[in-house]
Parts: C-alpha cells; sequence; structure tokens
C-alpha cells in the first residue's frame, strides 16, 4: 500500500487545524475539521489532484465546521459526525454569535460516525474512535497505516 497523502494547516477563525488525508492510488480524499476558509482547502485538495469523498468531524463547536456547507455543495461529500454531538451542531449559529462570528449556515450531518466503525478512503482504511470529553461525541480517526492518529483537541 502506497504512503496517505496528508496535509495539515490551520484555518480561522480560531486556528483550528484542518486535514485532508488521500490516498495516492484512487485518489480519493477526506477532510477532517474542516473550520473556516473553504476556498483554501479547496484549492489544496485540487493541487493534490485529490477528489473529497468525505467530510469528517471530530466534534461539534462551531470552529470545526464552518467550512463544511461549501465543501459538501462544491463535492458532494457527506458530512459525518458522531450523533452524541446533535445538541451542539444544532447550536452552531448560537456558537457563533458567542464568538461574533459570521454564521454560514451548514446542512445537517449525513451519516453518523460510531465507535469502531471503520471507512475507507481508497485502498486506506480508517477506524472512528469515540473520545467523549471534549465534547460528548468528540471523536479520533485512526489510519494503521502510518501509525496516524486525528484528534480534534490539541
Amino acid at each position: 500500500m502506497s504512503t496517505l497523502i496528508r496535509k495539515t494547516f490551520p484555518v480561522p477563525p480560531l486556528s483550528c487545524n484542518c486535514t485532508i488525508l488521500g490516498d495516492p492510488n484512487s485518489k480519493q480524499a477526506l477532510v477532517v475539521d474542516p473550520g473556516g476558509d473553504a476556498d483554501r482547502i479547496l484549492r489544496e485538495v485540487k493541487e493534490l489532484g485529490l477528489t473529497v469523498s468525505m467530510i469528517l468531524h471530530t466534534h461539534a463547536h462551531f470552529d470545526h465546521f464552518l467550512a463544511s456547507g461549501t465543501i459538501r455543495e462544491a463535492t458532494n461529500a457527506p458530512i459525518c459526525l458522531h450523533h452524541d454531538d446533535l445538541k451542539l451542531w444544532d447550536m452552531l449559529e448560537l456558537q457563533c454569535q458567542m464568538f461574533r462570528i459570521p454564521y454560514n449556515p451548514v446542512p445537517a450531518p449525513d451519516a453518523w460516525l460510531c465507535d469502531e466503525e471503520s471507512f475507507t478512503i481508497g485502498e486506506a482504511r480508517g477506524t472512528v474512535i469515540h473520545t467523549p470529553g471534549h465534547t460528548p461525541g468528540s471523536l479520533c480517526f485512526h489510519f494503521a497505516e502510518g501509525s496516524l492518529v486525528l484528534s480534534g483537541v490539541p
């Protein structure tokens, strides 16, 4: 199996780490925690020669979601979240108001992720790990290839 393509960079408004993870053979990718700056995220995906097949969220704080709707609209990739963060998701507009951040409406999640659920991007297999604490539905994503774990908190 080839090494995964990985690019992580901070996005506004609070410098949340957004990660693009792609399979070099199939060119399928996922975007984890697309905070703000959808244009940059989509540009990075294009420059890497990838196609987004999933949008994964480690948790439902506004700074991890602001670009999700735009990326979903541009790619038709499903938005994925743990169900225990639904109440936070439903409060995204209020979260933005509390920080005086313009709210960009985000569609409802397309899929609910569960602990130990597996998913793939091309040939790479990932596993969902439910890690409640930061939020009730906090998640990490483990990829055996490259011994990689993505989490939503530094």
